[in-house]
């Protein structure tokens, strides 16, 4: 019997809902948040740490804790009117709900319908049964042999996070690893799958973390391209490498310098959210509502993660990515379907050797324009300021394009001493 995994039901009669809050804030927009155009030249780099935590709603989630759900709505929506007449829209979701596709989806129905009150043109898809088609057969009393290789041949962590014998466990950890147990008596006769001991000693959560956006040009972002492609290794060569793949690249030899790992032989780790819809054969419709992603990671010692060249760290990036084959994701969606309590894997981690990046590109993010056109406008303008709210934890990245402009902006929250290097970065 699997465990640690969630049931949902909807639609009935005594479904808790989304928490509605309307809330007002006596600030004028520009008092919180710079404008477009500050943010593309002199504000390039903002720190938001102090972003008023009363734009966002206070509902707790359920889920948020793994041990607490019951009663909790899966879903929170808050508007904020501000003293200018401008106004925020904050929506937060259960994470094992959604990832940021279902999500952003979701904000572009919601605004198309706001404007036009018709059907929306793309339908949200809520059958995990889809998913499960490509996971091989799933009624089997042991997992193929071969597909569980095959996973385990992918570059994916697998942390246990019910190891409290591990150094360094926090007792916090306890109640939620608690809660995706099955009873002791059943967990004494199982064997659980490999697994390593999650680095706890080297994340200090007593340490202070801020919070930067920084923004990168499309030209900026072109010439780490181009110096990418000019420095790939010969045996890489044949990669074709994105925008994408370099900014990443720059961005981590920048957390890793300002984390001291120069001359560090130890590895660090670049752990990326990766999302299956496209990458399933067929692949899932764009509407698929959920959260089909997993984390797959890169590894280079300190040093060569911190001066060695930008081509060969977006190499391996790319090396990386295109492993996860239509046949090697359906290896690990079979794998983790008959894992006992695939909450027990950590895929990532966090702290000084760790970087997590969740990419929300291509989502059309700052194009989700509720509202009318000005007069004499095409087009309603972009959104002032879109951020993607994560918890300010030491080594969180997320990266969101800018309309058409082909800018990014990265979202980083790092160790309060380890920011300051970094924003002093020559290189930055």
């Amino acid at each position: 019997m699997p465990y640690g995994r969630p049931v949902i039901t909807y639609g009935g009669g005594k479904d808790v809902g989304v928490d509605w809050i309307i809330a007002s804030c006596d600030s004028n927009l520009e008092s919180i948040v710079p404008s477009r155009d500050a943010r593309s030249t002199t504000d390039k780099v903002w720190m938001a740490t102090k972003l008023p935590h009363q734009l966002q709603a206070a509902s707790k989630l359920a889920f948020s804790n793994l041990a607490e759900f019951d009663g909790l709505p899966g879903v929170a929506v808050q508007l904020t009117a501000f003293k200018c007449g401008g106004w925020s829209v904050n929506v937060k979701i259960a994470h094992c709900l959604s990832d940021a596709h279902s999500l952003l989806t979701f904000m572009h129905d919601w605004e198309a319908q706001s404007r036009v009150p018709q059907p929306v043109s793309t339908q949200p898809v809520f059958n995990p049964t889809m998913l499960d088609m490509h996971a091989g057969p799933l009624n089997m009393e042991h997992p193929d042999r071969q597909m569980v290789s095959r996973a385990r041949e992918l570059p994916m962590h697998r942390f246990d996070w019910w190891a409290s014998d591990a150094p360094g466990y926090p007792d916090w950890a306890l109640a939620s690893s608690v809660a995706t147990m099955p009873p002791p008596d059943v967990l004494k006769m199982q064997q659980l799958s490999p697994s390593t001991h999650p680095p706890w000693p080297t994340w200090n959560l007593a340490l202070p973390v801020e919070h930067a956006q920084i923004r990168f040009t499309a030209a900026e972002v072109g010439r780490m391209k181009d110096a990418a492609m000019a420095s790939l290794p010969p045996e890489l060569s044949k990669h074709n490498i994105s925008r994408l793949d370099s900014l990443l690249s720059h961005v981590w030899m920048l957390i890793n310098r300002a984390r001291g790992h120069e001359r560090s032989e130890e590895d660090v780790y670049l752990n990326m959210t990766l999302g299956l819809r496209t990458r399933l054969s067929p692949p899932l419709p764009n509407g698929f509502v959920g959260s089909p992603i997993l984390l797959t990671y890169v590894a280079k010692s300190g040093a060569d993660a911190s001066a060695g060249s930008i081509g060969q760290i977006a190499a391996a990036i790319r090396s990386n990515l295109s492993q996860f084959t239509p046949e090697a994701i359906s290896a690990y969606l079979h794998d983790a379907a008959y894992e006992l309590s695939p909450q027990r894997l950590w895929q990532a981690f966090l702290g000084s050797q760790h970087t997590i990046v969740t990419s929300w590109t291509q989502m059309k993010a700052y194009e989700i324009r509720f509202g009318r056109a000005a007069d004499g406008a095409e087009k309603p303008q972009l959104a002032r300021y879109v951020q993607g709210v994560m918890p300010c934890l030491d080594g969180i990245v997320q990266v969101m394009d800018i309309g058409d402009s082909g800018d990014f902006d990265i979202s980083l929250n790092l160790e309060s001493n380890a920011m300051r290097r970094l924003l002093q970065d020559p290189q930055l």
